[in-house]
């Protein structure tokens, strides 16, 4: 099956509920059951493509991460190597060690500042997955709920 986006198949679900003709006086409507699990089957099977997606975007925040905190080492190293290239007078020597922790420094906060955005774009996506996944086990509980009533009248 071609990945059908979530939200879309719980808006299908949410509108064939909605377009539902009422039986008069019962305050119930008839749901079209076979077009219902149809589309519960549906957002059953993307259900794990949005979990995937969510799974690719951890590791693609762990790849930024890991990559952040290998140019903070390579340039730390970068920062020792170059103070010890200087360490023969004591002026070269205080100002290679000043540059050195500045060069450090701005590597690590660099680092965090990698770290932070991914972690707040990873658990943004996650908030999302967790809304939709929330509103389709709504819809999911509503058309069950609706279908077992018109099931047991």
């Amino acid at each position: 099956m071609n990945r059908m986006n979530l939200v879309i198949l719980i808006d299908k679900l949410d509108q064939l509920i909605d377009s539902a003709p009422e039986i008069p006086l019962t305050g119930k409507a008839l749901i079209d059951a076979e077009a219902a699990l149809d589309l519960i089957d549906k957002i059953r099977n993307a259900i794990p493509e949005e979990v995937k997606r969510a799974e690719w975007l951890t590791s693609e925040k762990d790849k930024v991460l890991s990559e952040g905190q290998a140019e903070a080492d390579r340039i730390k190293l970068q920062a020792e190597e170059y103070a010890a290239k200087l360490v023969s007078e004591s002026e070269l020597v205080r100002r290679a060690t000043l540059e050195a922790e500045n060069i450090i420094a701005e590597a690590k906060a660099r680092a965090l500042d990698i770290e932070m955005g991914a972690n707040e774009y990873a658990d943004s996506v996650l908030a999302a997955l967790h809304d939709q996944l929330d509103r389709t086990i709504r819809v999911v509980r509503k058309g069950r709920e609706e279908l077992q009533k018109v099931a047991h009248h």
